[in-house]
């Protein structure tokens, strides 16, 4: 007996079933976008100074922007962005050190402040916030008296971040 030629009904399934198991086999990170991300993290920029401070960005790696143009943070006040990842440098014109810093999709992070910032009208620490924490996540940068603690982490080293806090005229370390 002769081997059944399939029937286009047979084959019609079959061509359903392979493109079905290719789509579902696409990873749903492949098109993770800020517009369409759930935004689990932030990064908080805090002026703890007695004047303004005013900000501007330089995103890096393809991070969307936290806010356009520069931003103004008056006396005690502070601002919340929600992010699903961000990577970039934050300036406060001649009066700060930049900082950089990284928060990951997975919460891996990078960041890093100068541990000496003569000359400089305001002081600026970095700080990792997660519940909790995992690996190397100490503040770096420098509080009001001078006082500095490390210079930077590098990647991979601090883990489950879920904000990245900067603080300008922090009086503690």
């Amino acid at each position: 007996m002769a081997p059944s030629k399939p029937t286009s009904s047979a084959a019609a399934l079959l061509l359903l079933a392979v493109a079905v198991l290719a789509a579902s086999s696409t990873p749903v990170l492949a098109d993770l976008t800020h517009a369409n991300c759930a935004k689990n993290k932030k990064v908080t920029v805090q002026n703890l100074c007695t004047h303004d401070v005013t900000l501007t960005l330089e995103p890096l790696a393809n991070s969307p922007p936290l806010f356009t143009g520069t931003y103004t943070l008056r006396p005690r006040s502070h601002a919340e962005f929600p992010v699903c990842w961000w990577t970039g440098r934050l300036h406060a014109g001649g009066d700060a050190a930049t900082v950089e810093f990284h928060v990951g999709v997975d919460g891996g992070s990078f960041y890093l402040a100068p541990n000496a910032q003569p000359g400089q009208r305001v002081p600026v620490s970095v700080t990792p916030h997660g519940s909790p924490l995992q690996g190397r996540c100490p503040a770096v940068g420098c509080a009001i008296e001078g006082r500095c603690s490390v210079h930077q982490v590098p990647s991979g080293d601090c883990r489950n971040v879920q904000e990245m806090k900067i603080i300008y005229c922090n009086p503690h370390v």
